[in-house]
């Protein structure tokens, strides 16, 4: 019960936002226009903090602050080899900046997760996967085109492919566990 009226209190949130209906998920933006200025994405946040490589949090225009979670990728965990480097990689890409938002789900923590957009278009996912600072999370996301960035950051062996031997954030997580 207790999700059920988080996922509607954030729905409210959201609409107050200018949330817009959602679209096909295999669209992807093709122009360097500012994001927040074309009907791509469902609304806009200005970052106002990172908590790890693939998490942040965002202040609508009606000054509510979300805790958003990004979508196809599982960055380092903060503890965990690159962890710190991906975390400033992501601060780097949209801290202090109105990214844009494409809403996916809410997750079993009630967060929303997102597709996020630099303000001149960029995927941020992909951003963090050439970069070598994060893994595709296939469990939740089988595009090819996020396979494809992460095996050829692999190759080049960049950001934490050059560790001899990576961990994936998950392996990581269930090894804290024990």
């Amino acid at each position: 019960m207790k999700k059920l009226l988080s996922f509607l209190l954030l729905l409210t949130i959201l609409s107050s936002c200018g949330y817009k209906s959602r679209t096909n998920n295999t669209e992807r933006l093709t122009t360097n226009t500012c994001i927040c200025e074309n009907d791509f994405c469902d609304y806009c946040v200005k970052v106002v903090s990172i908590t790890d490589g693939d998490t942040f949090r965002g202040l609508t225009k009606d000054n509510e602050e979300i805790k958003f979670r990004i979508y196809g990728i599982d960055a380092p965990e903060k503890h965990q080899a690159f962890g710190t480097k991906s975390t400033q990689y992501f601060a780097d890409l949209i801290f202090g900046k109105t990214v844009g938002i494409k809403l996916d789900k809410i997750d079993f923590f009630g967060r929303p997760v997102v597709w996020v957009y630099t303000p001149d278009g960029k995927d941020v996912s992909a951003e963090m996967l050439k970069a070598g600072m994060a893994w595709h999370f296939k469990k939740y996301d089988k595009s090819k085109e996020y396979a494809s960035l992460e095996n050829n950051a692999r190759l080049k062996r960049a950001g934490l492919w050059a560790d001899k031997d990576p961990i994936a954030p998950w392996e990581f997580r269930k090894k804290k566990k024990k």
